[in-house]
């Protein structure tokens, strides 16, 4: 038996379309057994008792890829991350299924290869890099395979995050985005991720606004989100820099300073009926380390 803890991520924020990405101290832990056949585990929704289960499917993908076979395994999951919140639970999936089957086959692990194969089978590498490597990645595709750059945020920035009671899948969420876009929002958008990076890592607070301002996908996005521009106005009320929606939503993120955290739950208590929906609010902290595999 082993273990795959993997962390919560953010995607694009804000202005870092399919590229910027965050780990957090959040985590869906996978526990896998050899056995005789594929299994999914009791602790699985319903909805993943089936072949289609994204877990397993990355690891037979990967088996595949990687030219092993095993003769089976039972998984079972202690799932803390948001379904369809854009919190990178799909990805969790995805790096516990390709890691497992490198460690079920007996096969050393080459880093970089499941890197290519989660990215791959996720479709983009923004939450697969946060959450394999943590802290701030920047990822990319070369005629190569994925790359990533990682470096962190100032130690002063905590994250909060609202969780509504509604979900919104990434398929849903990309429809909706325009085939073309102008030259002017390409400007704009790539000076924006660039101070994002620059903003997060020098502690320029005043700048992160600035940064997360997007034109290529947060446009199209906000009417499918109840309540956004209600959220957004509180947490910046409440000491947010920031706030953005997380990955494909419908998930709202802020950046805050550590020391105004507990203010912001305060203020965020006190008015939380007045929303239509039910909304949570979360406090995470960056993940350093990222992916770990626990063996027993």
């Amino acid at each position: 038996m082993f273990q795959i803890k993997v962390p919560a991520s953010t995607a694009n924020l804000g202005c870092g379309f399919d590229s910027l990405g965050i780990g957090f101290q959040l985590y869906n832990t996978f526990i896998f057994r050899s056995a005789s056949s594929y299994k999914i585990g009791n602790s699985f929704a319903p909805r993943h008792r089936n072949d289609r289960n994204m877990v397993l499917r990355s690891l037979k993908t990967s088996l595949k890829k990687i030219n092993k076979t095993i003769e089976g395994v039972q998984i079972d999951i202690e799932e803390n991350i948001p379904v369809s919140r854009g919190l990178g639970s799909s990805a969790t999936c995805i790096i516990a299924g390709v890691l497992a089957a490198y460690v079920l086959s007996d096969t050393p692990v080459d880093t970089q290869q499941v890197f290519n194969l989660c990215s791959d089978l996720e479709g983009h590498a923004d939450n697969v890099s946060a959450a394999m490597f943590g802290g701030l990645t920047v990822s990319y595709r070369t005629k190569d395979g994925w790359r990533y750059l990682k470096q962190m945020p100032d130690e002063k920035y905590s994250f909060c995050v609202f969780v509504p009671n509604f979900p919104l899948a990434t398929s849903k969420a990309r429809k909706v985005l325009p085939p073309h876009l102008s030259y002017q929002d390409g400007i704009h958008n790539i000076a924006r991720a660039t101070l994002m990076v620059a903003a997060l890592t020098q502690g320029r607070s005043s700048m992160l606004v600035d940064a997360a301002d997007d034109r290529l996908h947060q446009p199209y996005l906000f009417p499918l989100i109840a309540e956004y521009r209600k959220i957004e106005s509180f947490a910046k009320s409440a000491g947010a820099h920031a706030v953005f929606i997380s990955g494909a939503g419908p998930s709202i993120m802020g950046i805050i300073d550590r020391n105004d955290m507990t203010k912001m739950f305060e203020a965020f208590q006190k008015v939380k009926g007045e929303f239509q929906y039910d909304w949570q609010a979360i406090s995470l902290e960056v993940e350093n380390e990222g992916v770990r595999l626990i063996k027993e």
